[in-house]
């Protein structure tokens, strides 16, 4: 039995204000840094030896690997990013919910790509070419972000439409498992932010409230 874990990136500034990332490329908070830093003691702890960590490239995920997986190499994949949500990054809901094209995108984003973006089934194509292409290792993390777990998730659960309204919460630098034997692939956990709850530092503990 393989297993594969996959990491959202903690907390950013452009979370915490509830604008779009997407691929917008932005830092880890101070309160995103005590997240991830909470997770590298909790793994360090609790899990068996990582035999290789895959990182989106952007610099949220990428910095959070390397908080969490000190002194490892960082294989980089372009297909672990987020969704590109184009013209809508930047911005809040609430501000996106004025622009043209936000209705449209917003009754369909699975099928129909964000202007000047891309849909979500454009990314669970490239998120699920990722996944097919890993090596045959005990043990493999991945740090990326939300909407690509969401869309990997969706795949193993054979969900072939996910919506926007009934999706997966993920918390920012929340562990989910997948568990791999052949064919066959189980769900082990998801949102896993244990190592959060245990923090008692205001900053990493409110981070929790944050979408």
């Amino acid at each position: 039995m393989r297993q594969l874990t996959l990491i959202r990136h903690a907390l950013t500034e452009w979370n915490a204000s509830g604008r779009f990332q997407g691929h917008t490329d932005i830092p880890l908070s101070a309160a995103g840094v005590g997240q991830a830093r909470r997770l590298g003691k909790h793994l360090a702890r609790l899990e068996q030896g990582v035999d290789r960590v895959y990182s989106s490239p952007l610099g949220r995920a990428r910095q959070t690997a390397e908080i969490v997986f000190p002194g490892r190499d960082l294989v980089l994949d372009e297909r672990l990013k987020e969704l590109h949500f184009g013209l809508f990054e930047g911005y809040t809901q609430a501000q996106n919910e004025a622009q043209p094209g936000w209705a449209e995108w917003y009754a369909d984003p699975f099928g129909r790509a964000a202007p000047g973006g891309e849909s979500y089934e454009m990314l669970r194509a490239r998120a699920l070419e990722w996944m097919s292409t890993l090596p045959e290792l005990p043990h493999i993390a991945a740090v990326t972000h939300s909407g690509t777990i969401q869309m990997l998730v969706s795949a193993v659960l054979g969900v072939e439409r996910p919506t926007w309204r009934k999706r997966i919460f993920l918390r920012h630098s929340g562990v989910t498992r997948i568990l791999l034997r052949g064919d066959e692939a189980l769900i082990e956990r998801v949102n896993d932010t244990h190592h959060l709850r245990a923090s008692k530092h205001p900053d990493v503990a409110e981070a929790l409230l944050e979408p």
